[in-house]
C-alpha cells in the first residue's frame, strides 16, 4: 500500500481569487453608502437603487467567481 495520491488536486484559478476579492471591495463600498441615504439632497430613490445594484453586483461576480475558484489539473 502506498501513501502517494493518484489523483492531482484542484488548483486554485487565481482570476477567480482576484474577482472575489474585487467583490468584497465593491460590497464594502456599498455599505459604506447606506450612510449616505440619510442626507437630505438629491433622491433617496435613486441612492437606493444605486446601493442595491451594487450589492446586487457583488453578490454575482462572488457566486460566479466561486463557481469557478479551482481549475481543474491537466
Amino acid at each position: 500500500m502506498t501513501d502517494t495520491p493518484t489523483e492531482q488536486p484542484p488548483v486554485t484559478n487565481t482570476r477567480s481569487v482576484v474577482g472575489l476579492a474585487a467583490c468584497a471591495v465593491i460590497a464594502l463600498v456599498g455599505i459604506f453608502l447606506i450612510p449616505t441615504l440619510q442626507e437630505p439632497s438629491g433622491g433617496l430613490n435613486v441612492r437606493f437603487w444605486t446601493m442595491v445594484a451594487l450589492e446586487l453586483l457583488a453578490m454575482v461576480g462572488v457566486v460566479y467567481f466561486v463557481l469557478n475558484l479551482h481549475e481543474e489539473p491537466e
